[in-house]
């Protein structure tokens, strides 16, 4: 299937000859994507990964010839999994830097391709970086613009909620249509994630324990991250712990979302919330429909950040009175959306007023579970905050 950043690549980076990094977790679509953009261009042969031992040694004697011997002119060059070789950046500015403006280069990785890098020279100015999630509830492969007056503007819907919800928006097991495949693909996938990428990307010799927290964490999706009760549970110190968790989103297996402070009275400053890249891993299907969200939000913040529609960060809401909001996205440092998730009530809470007074947002919503959307807010409070049908919502969203 073409995903929705295919476009986007060839117009933006490769059309202003700058690298096209392409990151994110492990079989979310990056090769095949890859792999579409040489076939639309009609050089497949064009593929190099990490992988392969006869690319290897390319990369340690001539990296410079799979451009200088290339048949085509001008041509498309797939580097896959480069980051694996710790002087990969250093390689690459010296490719670039000769040969920009004779070749277009696309580098994709299962790791954050900046995570692990110990030393060398930057490449900022050199790439534009792209960060692939897995599908959502109305992925496209048009552009889907950040809403301005309509949430619904650019609705589309192309999956199935339940789906997504069950099975997760990896394509693999999402495709697949089966929720014991799901199951399997997740276990085997984290495996390799733990067992494989980090091993092969880190020092690390706790990988058991990296492990052992994986399994930790499905249960404290959505809850403020305790560091005392995992120390706890893991017998470790909190330094252990915290690069533990960093390796971990390091390799997209989870990622955080930390408190929204500025303006808010009493507001949190630390605690962030954990959520995972696959949700299908959570058992509780409440945490499950909550890491879902997360996920759609995260990714449409991410695309319109890449594709330079704004600077988009989101956050979550919490004080030291226990009032919480669900999500907060801002927009170039100022309120966007504000979103409270419930199943299906349709009482806006105050806490959801109570923010929405402080933060003024462009947007805000109280999603609710198969129900129809409604203007209606709670009595007496003028704020238009909405209620919205959860699939209406997440149709907006890329």
């Amino acid at each position: 299937m073409k995903r929705y950043l295919e476009d986007q690549i060839f117009s933006d980076a490769l059309n202003d000859h700058k690298m096209a990094f392409l990151y994110g977790p492990r079989q979310v679509g990056k090769t095949t994507l890859a792999k579409n953009l040489l076939t639309t261009a009609g050089q497949k042969e064009n593929y190099y990964t990490w992988e392969d031992e006869a690319f290897k040694r390319i990369w340690i004697q001539d990296l410079a010839s799979v451009i200088k011997d290339n048949r085509y002119k001008d041509p498309i060059v797939v580097l896959d999994e480069i980051h694996k070789d710790r002087k990969w950046k250093n390689k690459l500015k010296g490719l670039f830097d000769v040969y920009q403006e004779n070749a277009q280069i696309i580098v994709t990785g299962s790791a954050r391709l900046d995570f692990f890098r110990k030393s060398g020279d930057s490449l900022l100015g050199r790439y534009i970086p792209y960060r692939i999630h897995p599908f959502s509830l109305g992925e496209t492969v048009k552009n889907k613009l950040p809403p301005s007056e309509d949430w619904l503007e650019h609705s589309t819907t192309s999956f199935q909620f339940l789906e997504l919800l069950n099975l997760g928006g990896f394509p693999e097991p999402l495709l697949s249509g089966s929720q014991a495949k799901s199951r399997r693909w997740g276990r085997l996938q984290k495996e390799r994630l733990i067992q494989e990428d980090l091993r092969d990307l880190s020092n690390t010799k706790n990988l058991h324990s990296i492990d052992l927290l994986s399994t930790l964490l499905t249960d404290r999706v959505g809850s403020q991250l305790s560091f005392k009760s995992l120390e706890e549970d893991l017998k470790c110190s909190f330094t252990a712990l915290r690069d533990w968790l960093r390796l971990l989103e390091g390799v997209y297996y989870s990622y955080q979302i930390k408190p929204y402070s500025k303006n808010i009275k009493r507001s949190l400053l630390k605690e962030p919330k954990l959520y995972l890249y696959n949700w299908a891993l959570i058992e509780n299907e409440s945490a499950r429909y909550e890491n879902m969200i997360a996920s759609h939000l995260l990714k449409s913040c991410h695309y319109w950040t890449d594709c330079a529609f704004g600077e988009f960060d989101l956050y979550y809401l919490r004080d030291k009175d226990k009032r919480e909001v669900d999500f907060f996205v801002t927009k170039d440092k100022k309120p966007y959306l504000l979103l409270e998730v419930k199943s299906n009530s349709h009482q806006i809470s105050p806490s959801t007023y109570h923010f929405y007074e402080q933060t003024k947002p462009r947007f805000a919503f109280q999603l609710v579970r198969g129900s129809k959307s409604t203007k209606s807010s709670f009595t007496g409070i003028r704020a238009p905050i909405q209620i919205m049908r959860v699939e209406d919502f997440l149709s907006a969203l890329v």
